[in-house]
C-alpha cells in the first residue's frame, strides 16, 4: 500500500534516505511489530547493534530528563531497520486521512511534502491512507499474534518502546 501511494504521489514527496524529520520521537509498537524489530536487530552487524544499544540507553536517559529524543534506530541519519520498520514509520510523509476533532475528516502529511502550488489539488480520496482503518487492521493482526504466542487478550494492546526492544535484544 505505501509503495503504491509513494509512486502515486512521487512528484510531491521529498521523503528519501537521510531525511529523518519524522524520526525525532520515541515510538512504541505492538508485540507483532516488536518481534519484527527484534528479528531485524538480530541480523545486524555487531558494530551497528552496539551503536543502537548505546543510543537506546541515551534515549531513555534523555526522556527521563525531559529532553528531546530521536529514534534510537537512526544511524548516520538513516533507519537501521528500514526494510523492517514499523507501520507508523512506513506511512510517515504520505497523505493520511484522519478523523478530526469535530467528527469530520482531515488530511495530514509531512509539511515538507505537497508544497508546490496546487499540489493539494492532486490529492484524491482513493489515494489516501485511512489511518483509523489501518490501525484497526494492525490491532487485529497483533491480537492474532498475541494469541499465537500465549499473550493474554487483555495484554494485547500493550506497546513496547523502541529503546526497550533494543536493550532486551542486546541481552539475548
Amino acid at each position: 500500500m505505501t509503495a503504491k501511494l509513494s509512486a502515486r504521489y512521487a512528484q510531491h514527496l521529498v521523503c528519501q534516505a537521510g531525511c529523518s524529520g519524522c524520526c525525532h520521537h520515541h515510538l512504541s509498537v505492538f508485540a507483532v511489530e516488536a518481534e519484527a524489530v527484534r528479528e531485524a536487530i538480530a541480523g545486524m552487524p555487531i558494530e551497528v547493534r552496539g551503536i543502537i544499544e548505546t543510543q537506546a540507553r541515551e534515549v531513555i536517559k534523555r526522556e527521563a530528563d525531559g529532553q528531546p529524543v530521536a529514534c534510537p534506530l537512526l544511524v548516520e541519519n538513516r533507519c537501521s531497520i528500514y526494510e523492517s520498520r514499523p507501520l507508523i514509520c512506513r506511512t510517515q510523509g504520505l497523505p493520511l486521512l484522519l478523523e478530526a476533532e469535530d467528527g469530520g475528516q482531515e488530511v495530514d502529511f509531512c509539511p515538507l511534502n505537497f508544497t508546490a502550488p496546487e499540489a493539494l489539488d492532486d490529492l484524491d480520496e482513493d489515494s489516501l491512507i485511512p489511518l483509523d482503518d489501518l490501525n484497526l487492521k494492525l490491532a487485529i493482526v497483533n491480537l492474532q499474534h498475541c494469541r499465537e504466542n500465549g499473550i493474554a487478550d487483555d495484554a494485547s494492546g500493550e506497546r513496547v518502546r523502541m529503546a526497550d526492544i533494543l536493550l532486551q535484544s542486546a541481552r539475548l
